[in-house]
């Protein structure tokens, strides 16, 4: 695995941080960059969209115990301006952000790992009508690093680590990347409104750390009314008051509907309200990769990774930066 360029900034979620060089307008793919995605980097040919970036340089304020100074360059694939409304809004659209062979081999790895782990979390061909829900998620992945490699240029892809840590500082690590495939049919597969971060008390202690992640919504099929939409409700995120209303599958005020080309990317602060519309007649195959803090832990959900998971590749392959990715070092 090529050795990547340390790309980090930071700042509070709701303001964008200090910006030392804006290319003000200018639209750059990732291999004009230092900070090159490995599918293009290999390949040599744009599989990625290009877009607008800008350096942000940060030092972190360790040098009073006599360590080495800590300094991260981030080139972010986003304006000033963009993560501001990031900030605002709690979520940033990526029209087609992934094509060509990189958008099919992950289709591919997906509805491999789909008719695998089908059997485990459906139910059986021969089940009784009786017997079938009126309502799931669809099938949830997990682990998916660990599944595909196809999936590996994931981890350090600049479109969504460089903005991820524009929004909560040079230190973060992947909390996870998993799948959700939704399928038409009668039984619904929408989801209800929900947030992933949900650990907010109340009431708020005085020292209440807010917690902060990012999550990509990456969507593999274009999302549409056939695929089923997603709905958000910008500036949810900031609500520290309230929480979604309980099992609640219909609209709310102030809700956004999104419809995007295939390959497209949203990038929402975990704890924006959101919901997906039931699929009517074409499944639909998205990706969710989540960062957090590299001091906290990875997502909890779905069990310990596999035994023989092929994450073990890129720790023996990559650099400090993956390892600190992987949450095999940090900084405190």
């Amino acid at each position: 695995m090529r050795r990547l360029t340390k790309i980090y900034p930071t700042s509070g979620v709701s303001s964008p941080p200090r910006v030392d060089e804006v290319r003000n307008g200018s639209q750059q793919h990732c291999l004009d960059t230092p900070d090159t995605c490995l599918r293009c980097h290999r390949s040599g040919v744009l599989r990625c969209a290009a877009m607008t970036t800008h350096r942000i340089s940060y030092h972190v304020l360790r040098d009073h115990m006599g360590g080495e100074p800590l300094q991260r360059d981030v080139t972010v694939c986003a304006t000033p301006d963009e993560l501001e409304a990031l900030g605002r809004d709690g979520f940033l659209v990526r029209e087609a952000a992934i094509n060509g062979d990189w958008l099919e081999s992950m289709r591919g790895a997906l509805d491999r790992l789909t008719e695998k782990e089908w059997p485990a979390q459906r139910p059986p061909p021969d089940a009784r009508p009786d017997d079938l829900p009126t309502r799931s998620w669809g099938i949830i992945l997990r682990h998916l690093l660990d599944k595909d490699a196809a999936f590996h240029d994931l981890l350090a892809w600049p479109p969504a680590l460089s903005v991820a840590r524009a929004m909560m500082g040079p230190l973060v690590r992947l909390r996870g990347l998993s799948a959700r495939v939704s399928f038409p049919g009668a039984e619904s597969q929408d989801t209800p409104w929900h947030q992933h971060l949900r650990v907010i008390p109340n009431p708020l202690p005085p020292w209440f750390s807010r917690p902060h992640a990012i999550d990509c919504l990456i969507y593999l099929d274009e999302l549409n009314d056939d695929t089923g939409t997603l709905a958000v409700v910008p500036g949810s995120h900031h609500w520290l008051d309230r929480e979604p209303p309980p099992l609640r599958y219909e609209p709310v005020p102030d809700e956004q509907t999104l419809r995007l080309p295939a390959g497209s990317m949203v990038i929402i602060h975990s704890n924006l309200w959101h919901r997906a519309l039931s699929p009517r007649a074409r499944k639909r195959r998205m990706l969710i990769l989540a960062y957090t803090p590299c001091w906290l832990r990875e997502s909890p959900h779905g069990g310990p990774a596999p035994d023989d998971g092929l994450t073990r590749e890129l720790i023996e392959d990559g650099d400090d930066e993956i390892r600190e990715l992987l949450g095999l070092e940090g900084h405190s």
